[in-house]
């Protein structure tokens, strides 16, 4: 929470990292990474209010994190990466100011 001129403006707790995008295609599209536990509906939420994006449809999809092993002089370590799950946005084109 942060306070600017006697406003209180309130920060998203949760990250999205933009993996690819491709306004080309109708409807332009966008794959992001998302936490586990954000739902359709906040992520829909979240992109309209945080980035003033319409929203048409979200699909997303759960992976696990993959197993990786170390191997040393006298054993072996084996390291979980987190889950995380993506989200495929689709969205409406943005008004383009006129000539």
């Amino acid at each position: 929470v942060a306070t600017v001129a006697m406003v209180r403006v309130f920060f998203p707790s949760m990250f999205m990292r933009l993996i690819t995008w491709k306004p080309k295609k109708t409807p332009p599209q966008a794959l992001l990474h998302v936490p586990p536990s954000m739902t359709k509906h906040e992520i829909s939420e979240y992109l309209t209010k945080i980035y003033n994006v319409d929203v048409q449809k979200v699909m997303t999809a759960n992976f696990l994190g993959k197993w990786k092993r170390f191997y040393g002089k006298r054993k072996i370590l084996s390291h979980k990466r987190r889950n995380y799950k993506t989200a495929l946005v689709y969205y409406d084109e943005p008004n383009k100011p006129g000539p």
